[in-house]
């Protein structure tokens, strides 16, 4: 049991390092929320525990209480790990919808640097431009409004993005006051209506994005698809970590 318990010791010892390194690294790339925070934070806490186990292991020893407690926190990481699992399975299905030929496109914003999209908003605005390019009839929808540090809004540098790569302006429509994923697909669906577009939708967002932005789509009356942008691995991380938080919050919370 001994060497078992310290082969254990080991390896999440390790495991935490190489998490916080993945959690920092996006920070490089100037992307630094509430992913990769709570990332961080997980890592360091795991990482402390590791480090004193023994005087853990000697308190519970003497005392009823902290066994009870230190059983509970384990009850509750690996409760934690197996909810990851479960959000992570449902952002990978969300993302395996292809559209229908005839869909609207419905492009959600991400931050914008000034004038300057974000790693990932030009991965999304990359992949819109091949939907459409591959898709002439359809049409498309820019969603995303201003923000802090933005000096345009999320729709405007969509709409350029796209015309510089090859997409005809006349197909695009902008939505540019909404604030959250929430707010784009709701007011870029009251656009379609106006303008008589179809309301079977491509959303293109970041593949773990997907999920919750289809059901946010569905439960406002419309056949959401996927067309989904690959996230660049470098920033992945605190992607990834922030929208386990996001959707824990959609699925739990009224």
């Amino acid at each position: 049991m001994g060497k078992f318990r310290r082969a254990a010791l080991w390896v999440l010892g390790i495991l935490s390092v190489l998490g916080l390194f993945w959690f920092l690294g996006p920070i490089h790339w100037n992307v630094l929320n509430i992913g990769n925070v709570f990332g961080i934070t997980v890592c360091l806490l795991i990482l402390f525990c590791v480090l004193l186990s023994g005087r853990i292991r000697a308190v519970c020893k003497r005392s009823r209480a902290a066994r009870n407690t230190a059983k509970a926190v384990l009850v509750l990481f690996c409760a934690g790990l197996a909810w990851a699992a479960v959000l992570t399975g449902l952002m990978i299905s969300g993302a395996a919808a292809a559209p229908p030929e005839t869909a609207t496109v419905l492009v959600l914003g991400s931050k914008v640097s000034g004038d300057v999209p974000s790693a990932d908003l030009r991965v999304r605005i990359e992949a819109a431009a091949d939907y459409l390019n591959a898709h002439p009839k359809a049409a498309c929808v820019a969603c995303g409004g201003r923000g802090r540090g933005e000096n345009r809004t999320e729709a405007e540098v969509i709409r350029e993005g796209l015309v510089s790569l090859g997409v005809d302006p006349s197909r695009l429509y902008l939505e540019d006051r909404s604030t959250s994923t929430r707010e784009n697909i709701g007011n870029a669906l009251k656009i379609i209506d106006q303008n008589g577009l179809n309301r079977t939708l491509a959303i293109v967002t970041d593949e773990y994005h997907e999920y919750r932005a289809r059901s946010i789509a569905r439960g406002c009356g419309a056949a959401a698809y996927a067309a989904p942008a690959r996230t660049p691995w470098y920033i992945f991380s605190a992607c990834w970590a922030r929208e386990l938080l996001a959707l824990s919050a959609y699925l739990l919370l009224p």
